[in-house]
């Protein structure tokens, strides 16, 4: 009898070592911690945990007071997923209530309710981009922005030329894809997306972005430097664009700098703009390509449309 119970207590000792122990569900709702007027139209509601961004609508929460009722026009996740952003009607310096459902990412639902004072402070603060496409292997450009902008304010050029429709994913996310298929970008081009501006729904104007793309999957760039300079003191800010025979790239000037990524070592013609300012200089990649400005002004709208 001892012989067949001894083999039996193993197995069961082996069998308990090895089991882990369950695994704990989430079972807490989430709860609203602060509540923040920003400005007269944007509210920040902070929470107890991640929330399910893709589970945010206004229809499920109500801003009130005595006297106002703002409408909630958009809901959004600002830069962590355990607060958002809601972009109301403008209020006032009031006392208001922010009540409404959110789920968090386990699926437990959150019922919030909190006061908070109203503002009558203006919105001043430009979007900026969190995320863009940038680099080899990439099809196709987007841009992420900081807050929800006023979508048909956007202003953009590509080049070389492309005709790229904007696609709005929300009011922060655009996506540009081709018009017709021979707009597709070309594997061994280097794309550059040059936004001028777009504006916030308070009318704040970002500011000029540049980024680069290109589907070519084994692109190696060359560097090509340098500087530009106005009576011998650096450029602040402009745009500097390369040419051979049309606009084959185009980059920002800070303090006097510009950097390209070229494909080869040849030479290009290079135009820089700074306010009224403007000059031409031929460059090529491993010489100081010094650019003096003189006073002229260009418009760049009229090179890259």
């Amino acid at each position: 009898m001892r012989k067949c119970a001894t083999p039996l207590i193993l197995l069961i000792l082996l069998t308990c070592a090895h089991k882990a122990p369950p695994i704990a569900k989430d079972r807490l709702n989430p709860k609203l911690l602060r509540a923040e007027a920003l400005n007269t139209r944007q509210i920040q509601l902070t929470f107890s945990e991640e929330l399910d961004t893709a589970n945010l609508f206004t229809d499920s929460m109500r801003l009130i007071s005595e006297s106002d009722t703002p409408a909630i026009a958009q809901v959004y996740p600002s830069l962590s997923s355990s607060e958002i952003i809601l972009i109301t009607k403008p209020m006032r310096d009031i006392d208001y209530e922010i009540s409404g459902t959110v789920f968090d990412k386990a699926e437990n639902k959150g019922s919030f309710s909190k006061a908070f004072k109203g503002s009558t402070r203006p919105d001043t603060i430009a979007p900026w981009i969190v995320g863009n496409a940038q680099g080899r292997n990439t099809n196709e450009f987007f841009l992420s922005f900081t807050e929800a902008l006023d979508t048909f304010s956007l202003s953009f050029s590509v080049i070389p030329k492309k005709n790229l429709l904007p696609v709005w994913v929300n009011t922060r996310y655009v996506r540009f894809v081709p018009e017709t298929a021979v707009d597709s970008l070309g594997f061994d081009t280097t794309y550059y997306l040059y936004l001028k501006h777009v504006r916030d729904i308070s009318g704040n104007h970002s500011l000029p972005f540049i980024t680069s793309v290109t589907p070519d999957t084994v692109y190696r760039p060359i560097i090509l430097q340098g500087n530009a300079l106005i009576d011998e003191t650096p450029v602040v800010s402009g745009l500097a664009l390369l040419e051979r025979n049309t606009i084959v790239a185009i980059t920002l000037v800070a303090n006097g700098d510009f950097t390209f990524e070229v494909r080869d070592s040849l030479d290009f013609g290079l135009l820089v703009i700074a306010g009224d300012h403007s000059g031409r200089a031929t460059v090529r990649v491993g010489e100081e390509n010094t650019v003096s400005l003189e006073r002229g002004k260009i418009d760049i709208d009229r090179i890259v449309d």
